[in-house]
């Protein structure tokens, strides 16, 4: 007789992605909080090299978390779908100056993208090299597993 396995026990590509994404984006946002602010306008440069604020922080502590939930739920291929549009559309409109709103409102700062949140080349690039795997994985990946070594 052949046992069937719960889905939740399978290792397939999408659940690694997420749970990886998950991690990744949990670590950030936690060592986001922990990073000074750099100037008034509560511009963080994390790891040196993206520009956060508090918001920023906490959608990447929330994207994070998600992304751990959805790999031990079962929704790894949702959420790499849905991520991954997201993310890949952000990094897009990053190209646009325009969307950098209020304009000159930040001495150096460039202004909010769209209005919420500091970011600059940086988190864009970040952004697309997460997005755009996540599109191939959650799109392209149905359901090859391996079992689990538990």
């Amino acid at each position: 007789m052949i046992q069937q396995q719960r889905p939740g026990m399978l290792w397939t590509v999408n659940r690694a992605f997420a749970l990886a994404l998950g991690i990744v984006f949990t670590l950030l946002g936690i060592i986001g909080f922990l990073t000074p602010v750099e100037n008034q306008t509560g511009v963080q440069h994390l790891l040196g090299l993206f520009d956060v604020d508090l918001t920023h922080n906490i959608i990447h502590l929330g994207t994070g978390l998600l992304g751990i939930m959805a790999a031990l739920v079962g929704q790894a291929r949702t959420f790499n779908q849905v991520f991954g549009v997201i993310y890949t559309a952000l990094g897009i409109l990053g190209l646009f100056p325009f969307l950098y709103f209020p304009i000159g409102s930040y001495g150096q700062d460039a202004g909010l993208f769209l209005g919420l949140v500091h970011m600059n080349a940086a988190d864009h690039v970040l952004h697309l090299i997460t997005g755009i795997p996540a599109l191939i994985v959650g799109f392209s990946f149905a359901g090859s597993a391996t079992p689990s070594s538990r």
